[in-house]
């Protein structure tokens, strides 16, 4: 399975230099063997996919079973 869910958190009681909100996921390291949290901000999260649409051979795609998941919005 290729699919993960990325979810959008709001800073609500924030400081005055701080972003409105990050991004955040899940994710599992097959290299590591470990599960990791990801905290990216806007600016990161613009550049990723920039890259993404720079290389897009580099990509991953979603498999026939990720599709029904997210049909289903099991994930």
């Amino acid at each position: 399975m290729k699919l993960g869910k990325l979810n959008y958190i709001y800073n609500l009681d924030k400081h005055h230099a701080a972003n409105k909100g990050y991004y955040r996921a899940l994710v599992y390291d097959a290299v590591e063997g470990k599960y990791e949290n990801l905290m990216i901000t806007d600016g990161e999260m613009k550049k990723i996919r920039a890259r993404a649409n720079k290389n897009p051979e580099d990509t991953a795609v979603a498999s026939w079973l990720d599709r029904i998941i997210a049909t289903i919005r099991l994930f």
